[in-house]
């Protein structure tokens, strides 16, 4: 009865947005985005960087799953007007009705551009568009297995004008993608890597390497971050009493997660300041991920000089590694216990070798000015998307 309910105030609440839909909709625009969330991450931002570079008029950005958060709501306000669809992408009834109306809208523009990631709406939406809709498909990364949405994407291959990727690695896996599903060879040739915008600010704060190691982690807390794995690493740590200092941000509850002595549990930072205030503060960042596409973090913090520990996952091998000294790559074991020591082990290293900890924490500063020197985002998806210079 409950669950009636609940869907009964829901659908009430999606037909109260139809006369701001409807408003949205009778704007002319440029550029229509889909994203699944505007909750706490590393895509969530990158999508706001990319919604920043257009505007007169602003494009229409659809919400078209579930947020767990509202991390990024208001950056995604500012840089867009944003339609949450909540029952509108759900209820069948709705969604054909919706799905209708939005193309004859983007459909009646001149040279309109559908853009989004790891959207299944704007994928069904696909068959409904006009030939001169631009489709431009954004991924960050591959899921674990055939149920994903780069699986879900496969009939729309051929109506997808591009696909925008972070980097090789991602080109790799969707040459198999393709192979595997006997896609030709031709709709590679769509596929054009834009680097993920990299903040370089050129100051290296001031850090006590003599004391107590703050050690950061900066993630969700879903099962791909493997936040057990962190704990864990926390808790061996306390045993062997390192002087160490763990502090968790992200949608964690500081009176739910339970962590050991050595550890504090931030919760959700979105105020840019704060948290550069934490990365200033810190000499490592721990990524346990599972899988990631570039690992926006990791980057963050050795633009204040932190330096990373990271599972060997996604672009990473292809920017940090302990030959050039400016971060700490380890094997993606499932084991928690055994990549937990993993981490420990290097941990212990820059514990006992405080001037190591100093050269790699230049280093990794250093590496975020040259990464910082070549990037072209702003530039490129100005033109992958076909829009004219603001």
């Amino acid at each position: 009865m409950l669950k009636k309910i609940k869907r009964f105030a829901e659908n009430i609440t999606a037909l109260s947005k139809y006369s701001n839909i409807k408003t949205q909709l009778s704007k002319k625009r440029n550029i229509y985005f889909f994203f699944p969330s505007w909750s706490f991450g590393g895509a969530e931002r990158v999508h706001v960087d990319i919604m920043n570079l257009f505007n007169g008029p602003k494009p229409l950005c659809f919400i078209t799953d579930r947020s767990i958060t509202n991390g990024f709501q208001e950056e995604f306000e500012a840089a867009a007007d944003v339609i949450e669809l909540g029952r509108w992408a759900e209820k069948k009834e709705l969604k054909q009705h919706l799905f209708k109306k939005l193309a004859r809208t983007i459909n009646a523009q001149k040279s309109p551009i559908v853009s989004g990631w790891c959207s299944r709406f704007m994928y069904d939406l696909i068959p409904l568009l006009a030939p001169h809709v631009q489709v431009i498909d954004i991924m960050h990364n591959f899921t674990d297995d055939d149920k994903g949405i780069e699986w879900y994407s496969i009939p729309h291959v051929p109506r997808i004008n591009k696909r925008i990727v972070v980097g090789k690695v991602l080109i790799q896996q969707f040459k198999e993608l393709y192979r595997l599903n006997n896609i030709p060879d031709k709709y590679l040739e769509r596929l054009t890597v834009i680097q993920n915008k990299i903040a370089f600010n050129g100051f290296f704060p001031v850090k006590d390497y003599e004391g107590i190691l703050q050690v950061l982690f900066v993630a969700r807390n879903s099962p791909e971050k493997r936040p057990n794995v962190l704990i864990r690493i926390a808790e061996i740590c306390h045993q062997l009493n390192l002087p160490v200092e763990f502090k968790i941000i992200g949608d964690f509850k500081p009176g739910e997660t339970v962590v050991p002595p050595n550890s504090y549990v931030i919760g959700e930072v979105h105020d840019k300041n704060i948290l550069n205030n934490y990365y200033k503060e810190a000499h490592l960042l721990l990524l346990t991920s599972h899988r990631e596409s570039w690992g926006l973090v990791i980057f963050e913090g050795m633009n204040m000089g932190v330096v990373p520990i990271s599972t060997n996952v996604g672009e990473l091998s292809n920017y940090i590694s302990i030959t050039k000294e400016n971060g700490i790559l380890v094997e993606n074991l499932d084991n928690v216990e055994d990549l937990a020591m993993l981490f420990v082990k290097e941990l212990e290293v820059f514990v006992k070798n405080r001037p190591l900890l100093k050269s790699f924490s230049n280093n990794a500063f250093n590496t975020i000015k040259q990464l910082s020197d070549e990037c072209d985002f702003d530039e490129a998806y100005r033109r992958e998307l076909s829009v004219v210079p603001k």
